[in-house]
């Protein structure tokens, strides 16, 4: 009888070790899953939330809303203007409506399902973009029947009054068709419970639980999944969508959920793992144990059987078989410390799994500047491989930054105006575009005024500015007999002046009143989308500050970037 006891109760300890370390890896699996996830979607859906704002600055835009019959060949350029940003973009569809929300532009105008002559006054991205909010909204289209992730965001007037409404449409089939996760499943749900995105198709367009009649009117007005019967999955169980962490058994499988929200555009993504990745070790672990132990009873009854009839015979197989016990134990325990073993390296390829894309680049950058300081060291210059060492340190920061933000999601920052060193930044933008200078051997020379020191500003935005108009004048200077830059920094007024002086061929009249509109270039096809500028322009805005462009009296091409003066130690 009490061998009996033993035997259950090292069954039903082994069983509970097992099954709670195989249910926190699950857990914990489960968890990081759902973190990547909500970080893709984020990612390729912010990318866009620009491109409305950008297009609506377009002259032609407004031109053709403030127009009551527009300009037959004016539109028709326009659309091929959007036909080219909505195929650069990788976008769904760009279109442009009225203040009253008939569409009279479209990147798919010469398509059967052309937006153009289309109302969608009724969309809630329409409202939001009329009421001067970016309109952000997710519905199935009523036209083209596919499901897609708006931005809109209104173009006004002189007086600021909005004349109409740019939207881009956002593919969201992306992420269904990049999910390779063999043991786990997603879907993204709205308030309502309604499953509009998932890796399993027949779960689409269904909900969590049966929705009230009210709800199912406001779903058919508003056309949101295009006036579809919207029914319950038709699960043995339902998620509760209260709950962050839950089982639930669909009558085919069993799946452990974890719900993390999206509050800022009402989304809740749920990520479903195979409850069997627990189940299987438990069940291989339990056996191989019950064995063991029914093995050691056997061994133990024989050795009793044989008691009476043979003494010294007895004592010798009792101690054959504590010698076996004693190898079955430290087989155990052997077996024991591999499954803990194992346990940490799952954990750690996780971890590895979900940081190595944010981290790549970080590597590469160190691995170019360790290669540079080593080349420099050989070469003899110090002081340049003491550079990159700090450039590696920096890198290190930043990596450390980045693992500390894994732990818990955070949105990312739209840029913070605060004191920066403006000759800090120009050195870091200077040591990027150095080598285009030597290769093409362009004179750089620099005049810096030592009052320009600090400045307000965002120092990422500031470097790519820097780049942008030194890059630009690298290339004006190209076909010149002598080629040079001008970069001087002078303040005035509680301003900073940067100025990008080249001495190539300048910006013609036609040119000039372009240069800051979106994909307006004067280079030849593969070397640039018109982009970089208008982008440089906008970030300056951004700011509170400006960037102008005229020709220089000498010759060429000149850039000033202007930024309000900040005294050291001055925060914003």
């Amino acid at each position: 009888m009490a061998i009996v006891l033993l035997a259950t109760l090292t069954l039903a300890t082994v069983y509970y070790a097992v099954h709670q370390n195989a249910a926190e890896r699950l857990q914990q699996k489960t968890e990081a899953l759902s973190q990547q996830l909500v970080g893709q979607l984020i990612a390729e859906l912010e990318k866009h939330g620009y491109l409305p704002e950008l297009l609506g600055q377009a002259p032609a835009a407004r031109a053709l809303l403030a127009s009551a019959t527009p300009d037959p060949e004016r539109l028709a350029a326009f659309n091929r203007t959007l036909e080219t940003a909505n195929r650069i973009a990788r976008t769904a569809d760009i279109y442009l409506m009225r203040a009253d929300g008939m569409t009279i532009a479209a990147s798919n105008w010469n398509t059967q399902a052309s937006f153009i002559g289309k109302n969608f006054a009724f969309r809630q991205y329409f409202q939001q973009a009329m009421q001067g909010q970016l309109g952000r909204y997710y519905a199935l289209g009523t036209t083209s029947k596919k499901r897609g992730y708006y931005f809109a965001h209104a173009i006004p007037d002189a007086q600021g009054k909005p004349l109409g409404v740019m939207v881009v449409k956002v593919d969201i089939n992306t992420q269904e068709a990049q999910w390779q996760q063999d043991s786990a499943e997603f879907m993204v749900t709205d308030l309502n419970g309604v499953v509009f995105m998932s890796s399993q198709e027949a779960w689409r367009l269904q909900t969590l639980q049966p929705l009230s009649a009210l709800t199912q009117a406001a779903l058919f007005h508003n056309q949101r999944y295009d006036q579809q019967a919207l029914n319950p999955l038709p699960w043995r169980s339902r998620i509760d969508p209260a709950l962050e962490l839950q089982r639930v058994d669909t009558g085919t499988h069993d799946y452990l959920v974890h719900k993390r929200a999206m509050p800022f555009i009402d989304w809740n993504v749920y990520i479903l793992t195979d409850w069997r990745s627990v189940t299987r070790p438990v069940v291989v672990t339990v056996a191989m144990t019950a064995f063991m132990l029914l093995l050691t009873l056997l061994l133990v009854y024989v050795l009793w059987k044989n008691q009476r009839q043979r003494r010294e015979y007895e004592q010798k197989a009792r101690e054959d078989l504590e010698a076996k016990v004693a190898e079955r134990t430290r087989e155990l325990q052997h077996t024991q410390e591999e499954l803990v073993q194992a346990a940490k390296m799952a954990a750690l390829g996780q971890l590895s799994a979900g940081i190595n894309h944010e981290l790549n680049n970080p590597l590469t950058a160190i691995r170019a500047y360790a290669d540079n300081a080593t080349q420099f060291l050989a070469i003899g210059k110090p002081e340049m491989a003491h550079h990159n060492l700090l450039e590696i340190v920096s890198l290190t920061e930043r990596m450390a930054t980045i693992t500390r933000q894994l732990k818990t999601f955070s949105r990312k920052s739209a840029g913070q105006i605060e004191t920066c060193d403006l000759h800090w930044a120009l050195d870091s933008a200077l040591s990027i575009v150095q080598p285009k200078l030597a290769q093409t051997r362009i004179v750089l020379e620099q005049q810096r005024d030592p009052a320009t020191r600090y400045v307000q500003a965002d120092l990422v935005w500031l470097e790519q500015i820097l780049v942008n108009l030194i890059s630009n004048a690298a290339e004006a200077v190209e076909e010149q007999a002598e080629p040079r830059v001008w970069v001087t920094l002078q303040a005035h007024a509680g301003q900073v002046d940067i100025s990008v002086r080249d001495n190539g061929t300048g910006i013609s009249e036609a040119a000039m009143p372009h240069v800051f509109e979106a994909f307006f270039t004067t280079k030849i096809i593969g070397k640039g989308l018109g982009l970089g500028l208008s982008i440089s322009y906008r970030l300056a805005r951004d700011m509170n500050g400006q960037l102008r462009v005229a020709n220089a009296p000498q010759g060429g091409a000149i850039f000033t970037l202007t930024l309000q003066q900040a005294a050291a130690g001055e925060t914003e």
